[in-house]
C-alpha cells in the first residue's frame, strides 16, 4: 500500500522553516504567486478542507499554489550550498534559453482554467485545462533543449532511471522531471489517516463546492524552492522576487 504519511510535510505543519538546511530546489512554474482573486478563492476552499478532513491533513496556504512545469533540480535531492546553486544555475539558464527560442515556444500569456480538486491518495490537487496548449508546448520545447545538452527527462510518474542528467552535472545528479498533467498542489498528509475512504469522501464533498475559474499567467518563472514545495512566502518571504532567478 502506498504511503500517504510526508515526514517533510510534518515538519512543515509544525511550523518548521528548516533553517540552516540549505534546501534549495530548481523549478520552471508559472502562475506563482497566484492572482489575489484566485488566491481568495483558494483559500475558502482551504477553509473548507481543514474543516472537513481528518487533521493528518496538511492543507496548503494559498500563497504556495502554483503549476510546474518542469522540476529542474528537485529539492528533495539534498542541500546545496551557494557554489552549488551557482553552477547548477550556470547549466540550466543555456538551456532555458534555448528552451525560450524554439519556434514553439507561445508568445502570448498562458490561459488556464482551474477545475475542481481531485484525491489523488497521497495528494489533493487542483487539476488545470491547459486552454490554449501553452504548457504542454513550453514542455515540449524545454524537453528538446534538455536532449541537445545531452539529458533526458523523466516523463510523468516514469522510471526514474531512464532519464539522464545534463552533460556538466554533478555527480550523482538526479535528471529533471517533467510532469505528465498540468496542477496545483493542495493537500498531502503529515500522518496515515484512520480512515482514508472517510477522508476521501470529505475532500470529494468539498470539492463539489468549487466553481471553475479563469486565469491568465503572463509568464513562466525559474525560482529557487529554497522551502519544501514553495513554501518561501508561507514562511514571511517579502517578494516572490527574491526567489526568481529567469523569467520569459
Amino acid at each position: 500500500m502506498v504511503t500517504w504519511a510526508n515526514p517533510t510535510v510534518a515538519r512543515l505543519a509544525a511550523g518548521d522553516r528548516f533553517d540552516g538546511e540549505n534546501v534549495c530546489g530548481l523549478v520552471l512554474v508559472c502562475a506563482w504567486p497566484m492572482p489575489s482573486d484566485v488566491q481568495s478563492q483558494a483559500g475558502s476552499l482551504c477553509e473548507k478542507l481543514r474543516a472537513e478532513l481528518p487533521a493528518a491533513a496538511y492543507v496548503y496556504p494559498p500563497s504556495t499554489l502554483h503549476c510546474t512545469i518542469a522540476t529542474l533540480r528537485a529539492f528533495t535531492h539534498g542541500a546545496m550550498d551557494s557554489s552549488a546553486v551557482e553552477a547548477c544555475v550556470a547549466l540550466w539558464e543555456p538551456v532555458l534559453a534555448k528552451a525560450k527560442a524554439s519556434p514553439t515556444w507561445p508568445t502570448q500569456p498562458v490561459r488556464l482554467r482551474m477545475e475542481a480538486p481531485t484525491l489523488e491518495g497521497a495528494a489533493g490537487i487542483l487539476r488545470y485545462a491547459d486552454l490554449d496548449g501553452a504548457i504542454a508546448a513550453m514542455r515540449a520545447a524545454l524537453r528538446d533543449a534538455i536532449v541537445a545538452a545531452g539529458g533526458v527527462a523523466v516523463e510523468g510518474g516514469g522510471d526514474r532511471s531512464l532519464g539522464t542528467p545534463l552533460n556538466g552535472a554533478p555527480e550523482g545528479e538526479v535528471p529533471p522531471h517533467i510532469p505528465d498533467i498540468v496542477h496545483s498542489t493542495l493537500v498531502r498528509w503529515t500522518a496515515e489517516p484512520d480512515d482514508r475512504a472517510a477522508a476521501a469522501e470529505a475532500f470529494a464533498r468539498v470539492a463539489q463546492s468549487w466553481t471553475p475559474l479563469e486565469l491568465t499567467v503572463p509568464r513562466a518563472i525559474a525560482v529557487f524552492e529554497r522551502l519544501p514545495y514553495m513554501h518561501m512566502l508561507a514562511a514571511g518571504g517579502a517578494s516572490a522576487d527574491e526567489f526568481i532567478w529567469w523569467s520569459a
